[in-house]
């Protein structure tokens, strides 16, 4: 079952305004953060990666983490930093995303987070991992990146319009322990 939900600040498990401080979109922050950055190489750099590279290369890895952490509970799925329309454009893109907001008739300017099941949010892994650099339909646009939150557990999977996955957390180890067993060769991994 899928939620959507415009006033969703109070189901993240951890807050919001200290977390954009520890992105840099403020100037303070009192809780501490750990990210680790999954990069195809060369992404960073500006090296164009392809839909098909970026889907194989992360498909299977984002749901094997989202399998290793389920345990009931659900996951929160919003814009990074601000609640910005989900389709800002009538295009042809993220098509199974799309379909899910038009089946509950939900308007494409909806602001607020998607409350997932785990089944729900593997359904629409592919789309949800492609979001940010192919919701418009443009050459080098992107939009907004996405955070995907447990709802119980200390971890935020961000999807960049950068082209690469970051894992982030308050629990140094915790997030330790799932960048290690989620280790790849062909990924740079960044501190």
């Amino acid at each position: 079952m899928v939620d959507f939900k415009r006033n969703f600040r109070k189901l993240l498990p951890y807050d919001r305004e200290e977390y954009l401080d520890f992105l840099g979109y403020r100037f303070y922050t009192y809780t501490e953060w750990y990210g680790v950055s999954f990069q195809l190489p060369g992404g960073y750099e500006g090296r164009k990666i392809g839909l098909t590279e970026y889907i194989e290369a992360y498909g299977k890895w984002f749901r094997n983490i989202i399998v290793q952490l389920d345990n009931g509970f659900s996951w929160i799925v919003n814009h990074d930093r601000y609640d910005n329309i989900w389709f800002p454009y009538e295009e042809q893109t993220v098509p199974s995303l799309r379909l899910l907001f038009k089946q509950n008739n939900i308007p494409n300017n909806f602001k607020g987070a998607l409350v997932l099941t785990t089944d729900d949010l593997l359904k629409y892994s592919a789309d949800i991992i492609i979001y940010p650099f192919s919701v418009i339909q443009e050459d080098n646009v992107c939009y907004n990146d996405l955070d995907i939150s447990h709802s119980e557990l200390p971890i935020i999977i961000k999807i960049s319009a950068h082209g690469n996955i970051d894992l982030l957390s308050t629990d140094k180890a915790f997030l330790k322990e799932i960048a290690e067993k989620n280790r790849l060769p062909y990924f740079i991994i960044m501190e």
